[in-house]
């Protein structure tokens, strides 16, 4: 009950800031001081994004998606589903076992982390579907990507060298 009240007064005093006359009438404090005499602290400490080698810590799996279809073969067992590839990536410094570390997170870097990005590459119209993920904490910011590109050209030219192993 006591947060509502203090989030409904917060509200209150940004509503009729356009109304208050200047900061004389105050006592001389700005508004923003006014607030945060009235607002209580935050509860714990508040914590810088982490640096260093533990700041970007992924977990990369790159599969074809598995068979289509739910009948099984008269003739034996039904079709194995395609291996996976999982790879881990560190970066600052790159490391872990992605055989292009160095590579994936200055794309990384480049995109801001953003796993996939707009292409402008052409690639051949053959639907050979490829499934990719990615788990794990960029620069301090949890990641979870799951997406299925069309075929290992798409997978290529959206994401860079991220998913190239």
């Amino acid at each position: 009950m006591k947060t509502r009240t203090l989030t409904a007064l917060a509200a209150a005093l940004l509503l009729a800031a356009p109304a208050l006359p200047a900061a004389a009438d105050t006592g001389g404090a700005a508004l923003p001081d006014v607030i945060a005499a009235v607002l209580p602290a935050p509860a714990g400490p508040v914590l810088p994004a982490p640096v260093g080698p533990a700041a970007t810590r992924l977990t990369l799996t790159v599969a074809a998606p598995g068979p289509r279809t739910t009948v099984l073969p008269a003739d034996g067992p039904a079709p194995a589903a395609p291996a996976g590839r999982t790879v881990s990536l560190r970066c600052d410094p790159p490391a872990g076992d992605h055989p292009r570390a160095a590579d994936a997170c200055a794309d990384l870097d480049a995109s801001g982390g953003r796993i996939d990005r707009e292409s402008t590459a052409a690639c051949v119209l053959l639907y050979d579907p490829v499934e990719v993920r990615a788990e794990g904490v960029w620069r301090g910011r949890p990641v979870s990507f799951s997406r299925t590109y069309g075929n290992g050209c798409e997978l290529a030219a959206r994401t860079g060298a991220v998913f190239a192993f």
